[in-house]
């Protein structure tokens, strides 16, 4: 295979994900295609199309920095931009057989996240929680989450949290105004407060101080998470 064939296939590879044509990225793969990086062991190619494919969604672009051939490897090293504008660097290893792709090792490089990024996330997490899209949060949550209930419980992994959001599903603040916002790192605080109008409860007043330590991958998950709630009596509101 020709320098340039090869050159042409990982190209056509990466701009599968920008167009997100998963037919196109099928025919490029061998049918005992396999994937490593250092969070996927050695995975074949009906969990790669599980685990790594639906990330296309969130892609905009890759700029390719460096792309170098030999005999049927390649090696590249590229940026690659996110919708939300953050960025990451990355190298892979390509290994072809037959003009297929046989095998892709994937080695994590720098993480160009800029705090407005991590914001923007808190704050779309926080409209969630106030709106009830229980699904949301649920697609932002990595599958070995760390919830702490301050003061009440601790919750781990995905599936306990979905259950757990199943009763907050459709209920929203009528207020929710933020205070605060501090990112740091992979961690953002945010704070502040919401009311809630129930038939038979009333009008409740709280205050909450959520904790989101995020995961550095491209959907920038939440790893862990501590929450405080507090309900707040008229004499907190009148001070």
């Amino acid at each position: 295979m020709s320098q340039f064939n090869l050159s042409e296939l990982v190209r056509n590879y990466f701009k599968a994900y920008e167009t997100k044509e998963r037919e196109s990225l099928e025919e490029l793969l061998s049918h005992d295609f396999t994937f490593n990086s250092p969070v996927d062991d050695n995975i074949n190619r009906e969990t790669y199309f599980e685990r790594c494919w639906p990330s296309c969604k969130d892609i905009q672009e890759y700029h390719i920095q460096n792309l170098v051939t030999d005999g049927d490897e390649v090696v590249i090293r590229y940026e690659c931009l996110l919708k939300s504008n953050a960025s990451f660097q990355n190298m892979e290893h390509f290994l072809f057989r037959d003009g297929k792709i046989s095998e892709i090792k994937v080695y994590f490089g720098s993480d160009l996240k800029h705090e407005s990024v991590f914001e923007d996330k808190a704050k779309r997490l926080n409209e969630a929680f106030v709106t009830g899209n229980t699904d949301y949060i649920v697609e932002n949550l990595t599958e070995d989450v760390q919830w702490n209930f301050v003061g009440d419980s601790v919750i781990g992994g995905r599936e306990t949290a979905s259950n757990m959001l199943e009763s907050m599903r459709g209920m929203a603040a009528e207020e929710n105004t933020i205070k605060s916002i501090i990112v740091q790192g992979n961690n953002a605080v945010i704070e502040g407060t919401m009311k809630f109008t129930g038939e038979d409860a009333g009008e409740k007043l709280y205050a909450f101080c959520d904790i989101y330590t995020f995961d550095n991958s491209p959907d920038v998950r939440i790893k862990q998470l501590s929450a405080y709630l507090i309900e707040l009596t008229n004499e907190d509101v009148s001070n």
